[in-house]
């Protein structure tokens, strides 16, 4: 595959891509521009170097998020530019001084320096919760926009949002405005289960489809947005009287709900937990498109309930992203399901296929 780097996006002085590199050109920001579609797989490097092993023909760009050192991100740059994959990293605005246009200018200069000398093609942000800072927040977008086009041919510059945005319109954020400046808008289709009563889907369907025609109703093209999907499910604390085939009315808690009756758990930790209780019936909840099995922990006699997507779940999900023209989906994370595990290739295989 034939790479077109910039020039003009030297590495900076200090650890950088080049010192790890045996191509240098390949520490240089991939200049051709973003592609149509998307495929974006966020990874918080917490299984050594399995980035080497994943199918890049189905990635167009890995997000790090995680406090990682510089030889590993540089390593993954090359890697993955070899590859005609853009690297980004996660990154939050200062919101202590979103107001301080000299705080915000050094804070965005910081990561156009960061991504110059690690090769970096662009930033990520997630600053979730936001009130009140919608002008304010598109005005920083549109710097770091600016920041970025002035030493890069072609950077990534995306942002993490709800999945429902219609209630923050105008208050934490503009999304019209935002999307001016923004390679694309990433609704977070997962966790829509949080405080649920009766267990149910991490992601549901027509949740997702629903948030997504709140993003049209902005005024946000489908082309800007990539759907955020899971490769993690939730474990809930059932009540005794628990029908192992239908969804359970969850445990009362003291205090946290999280933490207490329910938790998220890795595709690996729910295989695993499959496995151990004697691979229990599992059934497709044809509401959310999820799947859950039931069985009692021999440990605290608990009745658990394991909901989770899978590669039959997710298809369904990818496909109606593909359907209805949206720029495409984004895996949160990509570590959640190791190269040992039954489904890592089927998991992989039903991902759009890129390049």
């Amino acid at each position: 595959i034939l790479l077109l780097f910039s020039a003009a996006a030297r590495l900076a002085s200090g650890t950088s891509c080049v010192d790890t590199c045996a191509d240098p050109t390949y520490c240089l920001p991939i200049t051709k521009p973003l592609p149509e579609r998307e495929t974006l797989l966020f990874t918080t490097l917490t299984s050594g170097d399995s980035w080497k092993e994943y199918d890049y023909s189905k990635v167009t760009t890995l997000a790090i998020f995680g406090s990682k050192d510089d030889e590993t991100v540089a390593d993954l740059v090359c890697f993955a530019h070899a590859k005609n994959v853009r690297v980004v990293k996660g990154a939050e605005f200062p919101m202590d001084s979103i107001n301080d246009d000299d705080a915000m200018a050094a804070f965005i200069s910081s990561k156009v320096d960061e991504a110059k000398r690690l090769g970096l093609d662009g930033v990520n942000f997630d600053n979730e919760g936001l009130t009140g800072t919608a002008d304010i927040l598109a005005r920083r977008v549109k710097e770091t926009r600016a920041a970025f086009e002035a030493e890069f041919d072609a950077p990534q510059i995306s942002f993490d949002l709800s999945i429902f945005p219609k209630g923050n319109q105008g208050d934490g954020y503009d999304y019209k405005a935002m999307n001016e400046d923004l390679s694309f808008q990433l609704p977070m289709g997962y966790d829509m289960c949080w405080n649920a009563g009766v267990a149910t889907g991490n992601s549901p369907l027509e949740s997702d489809k629903a948030g997504l025609q709140q993003y049209i109703d902005l005024g946000v093209p489908a082309k800007n947005v990539v759907l955020g999907l899971p490769w993690y499910g939730w474990a809930y604390k059932c009540i005794d009287n628990t029908n192992a085939t239908l969804p359970c009315t969850v445990q009362d808690f003291e205090d946290e709900w999280y933490g207490e009756v329910a938790w998220q758990w890795s595709n690996d930790q729910i295989t695993e937990k499959w496995n151990v209780y004697n691979q229990p019936k599992v059934t497709l909840d044809e509401a959310t498109q999820t799947k859950f099995f039931t069985y009692k922990d021999t440990d605290s006699g608990d009745i658990m309930q394991i909901w989770y997507d899978d590669e039959e779940t997710l298809t369904e999900k990818y496909k109606a992203v593909e359907d209805e023209g949206f720029r495409g989906i984004a895996i949160w994370t990509v570590d959640m399901i190791g190269s040992s595990s039954a489904n890592y290739d089927a998991m992989w295989d039903a991902l759009p296929t890129r390049q």
